[in-house]
């Protein structure tokens, strides 16, 4: 049996992601008008401790620059999904915060489309084994690179 290529094994993990994440995000834009990104700020903020997040939280939550979930959080103010609000006391501090049609888009509409569509294009691709080895190996990962976090990749994580 010969040696397993690590530089393939990487190549086909790293472009397998990424047909899944499109195939994600053309069903969710296709379904509910959202991107996926806008799907995983609105959950994110659902799931917060105090129901909002500051912009600096919710970016590194999504994995995105400051810049990029300040355009994402005007796309949700827009749309009245999510509402800007300062804390009391640290006015420099703006935090985002889900509307109450947010919570209804997210729960009514985004979280069912997105689990059909991530049974549809991963989980029903694989078997129990392989969805097994790719959780322990994605865990891996994270953890040799110091990014696991229980609260960000807690069961049920968009």
């Amino acid at each position: 049996m010969a040696e397993p290529d690590p530089l393939l094994a990487w190549l086909y993990l790293q472009q397998g992601v990424q047909a899944v994440e499109e195939a994600l995000s053309a069903t969710m834009e296709e379904h509910c008008g959202c991107t996926l990104s806008e799907h995983a700020a609105l959950y994110r903020l659902k799931s917060a401790p105090e129901r909002r997040l500051s912009m600096a939280e919710l970016a590194e939550l999504l994995g995105i620059s400051p810049s990029g979930v300040t355009r994402l959080v005007d796309r949700l103010v827009k749309r009245g999904w999510v509402a800007r609000v300062q804390l009391p006391g640290n006015r420099r501090t703006v935090c985002a915060t889900l509307t109450d049609e947010g919570r209804r888009v997210l729960q009514g509409t985004t979280m069912v489309v997105y689990w059909q569509a991530v049974h549809a294009h991963f989980e029903s691709t694989l078997d129990a084994e392989d969805i097994a080895a790719v959780a322990r190996i994605g865990r891996k990962m994270l953890e040799a690179h110091g990014r696991w976090d229980a609260k960000r990749f807690a069961p049920g994580s968009p």
